[in-house]
């Protein structure tokens, strides 16, 4: 009787092993920079440029980065983070009130 329950243990962890460590996604997979000549944003319809430090691929027109899990772009509007604009100044809070 040990037997089988020592087996039946041993396929629930086997399951679980795929389960959580062999299928889940993983942002680290390589993206294949040729898609770049195929791919543009779905909202501004420009190209778009890899970022390998963040694994995105960034809008410049729109400043909106798209996530690549497990090599494949995600482009949907809804899943891109927007991004700040380097040119632009921080705004301090002073703006709006005026030297009398």
């Amino acid at each position: 009787m040990a037997a089988p329950m020592a087996r039946r243990a041993a396929m629930i962890s086997l399951v679980f092993r795929r389960l959580f460590h062999g299928s889940a996604p993983s942002r680290c997979q390589e993206f294949d920079t040729r898609m770049l000549e195929l791919v543009v944003c779905p909202l501004s319809k420009k190209p778009l440029r890899y970022d390998p430090e963040n694994n995105e691929l960034i809008s410049d027109e729109l400043n909106v980065a798209y996530p690549i899990i497990n090599g494949i772009p995600n482009l949907i509007p809804e899943d891109a983070r927007l991004i700040k604009n380097p040119e632009e100044p921080q705004d301090s809070g002073t703006e709006g009130t005026k030297e009398q």
